[in-house]
């Protein structure tokens, strides 16, 4: 086995039966999602786009610590989604950027702090706007985010996110494999 059992997940999981998704638009910029993240203890992340040299989209005082976090500074709004899947809830955040191209994903875990995922909506200003097209996963990664204050600038970093629950462990296989169905749906259309 190559690489965390997870990311292995993204290639070869079966499709997985996809319910009603309830969905809402929120307006937010990177500083303001980067200011939230670190209360939500361990998520999923995905990033959805190839970090490249068009990043950041506009000025922002926020800088990441690594590559693959490159993504949250391209958020314009998010679209917050949940359903009840077969296997039980799910809630997840796509960030989407300026020209409605989704950039990440953010995966509500059992280990996630539900008042700092709350509170992170919450600083959303509800808009409309239509549905972003359909995504795929580049990668899978369980973090947890941490902010600190570097020269007037914030300084973003994502730290693997070791201790899950088995719960959460559980889940986290779930929510990837059901990623990994989502994108062969995709390729077969």
């Amino acid at each position: 086995m190559h690489g965390p059992w997870w990311r292995q997940r993204l290639t070869r999981c079966p499709q997985a039966a996809r319910g009603d998704v309830c969905r809402r638009h929120l307006r937010m910029t990177p500083a303001t999602l980067a200011a939230a993240l670190p209360a939500l203890g361990s998520v999923l992340y995905m990033p959805l786009v190839v970090c490249g040299q068009d990043l950041p989209q506009r000025p922002c005082k926020v800088l990441v610590a690594a590559p693959e976090l490159a993504p949250l500074l391209r958020v314009d709004w998010l679209l917050a989604a949940s359903e009840i899947a077969p296997d039980g809830p799910r809630e997840w955040i796509d960030g989407i950027d300026r020209e409605g191209h989704p950039c990440l994903r953010l995966h509500l875990l059992p280990d996630t702090d539900y008042l700092g995922w709350d509170r992170l909506l919450a600083l959303g200003k509800p808009i409309s706007v239509p549905p972003p097209p359909h995504l795929r996963a580049l990668d899978a990664h369980p973090l947890r985010f941490h902010r600190q204050r570097l020269y007037g600038l914030d300084l973003l970093r994502g730290e693997t996110a070791a201790r899950l629950s088995p719960l959460g462990r559980q889940l986290l296989g779930r929510i990837v494999c059901a990623q990994a169905g989502q994108g062969d749906r995709e390729q077969g259309s």
